[in-house]
């Protein structure tokens, strides 16, 4: 699906960084103001088609960092939580492009149980109306 630009801006994200691969290393480089947040969505898009959905429970910059060593380590033919077919997946999509990664907090809901961060629901409502090809479950 194209538009992703302005569906995700519809849905409130902001362009918070870039992601590329050089010399067989997935490199993710964002705005480090959202490197402490906590519970936050964010999206992988190529040439403006979501491609993947993600939520970091913890914070960002670490999530990112494990993104960066479990695919790097899949695109050097390595053991990791990112199978092979999947690094060679990214490896062609991100040939000589580079994508537009898209994040924000998940929206804050006042319930009976008290204020709760919707974070997780919003991932899987994106991930079941987009179906990103490189979201391995179409589910939570």
């Amino acid at each position: 699906m194209k538009n992703a630009d302005k569906i995700l801006s519809e849905m409130k994200f902001q362009k918070i960084g870039s992601f590329y691969i050089k010399n067989k290393n997935f490199i993710i480089d964002y705005d480090q103001k959202y490197a402490s947040l906590e519970q936050m969505i964010y999206v992988h898009t190529i040439d403006d088609e979501i491609l993947r959905v993600g939520s970091s429970k913890n914070k960002f910059k670490s999530r990112m960092k494990s993104w960066e060593r479990d695919v790097s380590k899949s695109l050097k033919g390595e053991k990791s939580s990112t199978p092979l077919w999947e690094g060679k997946i990214w490896n062609t999509i991100l040939k000589n492009k580079i994508g537009v990664l898209y994040g924000r907090q998940g929206t804050m809901i006042e319930t009976p149980c008290g204020k709760i961060n919707s974070y997780l629901t919003e991932e899987s409502f994106m991930i079941g109306k987009f179906q990103p090809k490189m979201n391995r479950s179409k589910h939570r």
